[in-house]
């Protein structure tokens, strides 16, 4: 089965040492990629691995556990909370 990439539409234009591209080059055959293709799944890696403290975390089954029963529990009354929601918000005021 094959499968159609999207249309690349973007350009990004780097500076980069002689040294450098020599070493990226050298890793993306190893990888048997284009210099392109390596510089990008490798930036793509590592954006993904930045922001993911962003769409998801990795807590312990304890916690996960604990999470749950917390959010399954039969609702509370605080009074302190029943008031404050009852007063006007700083911006209705």
């Amino acid at each position: 089965m094959t499968t159609i990439a999207p249309a690349k539409e973007e350009r990004l234009a780097i500076r980069i040492a002689p040294e450098s591209k020599e070493m990226l080059r050298r890793a993306a055959e190893r990888q048997h990629a284009s210099l392109s293709q390596f510089i990008v799944g490798a930036a793509l890696d590592r954006a993904a691995s930045l922001l993911a403290d962003e769409t998801r975390f990795v807590v312990s089954q304890d916690l996960a556990d604990a999470l749950c029963a917390a959010l399954d529990a039969p609702d509370r009354d605080i009074p302190a909370l029943t008031r404050l929601f009852a007063e006007k918000s700083v911006l209705e005021r």
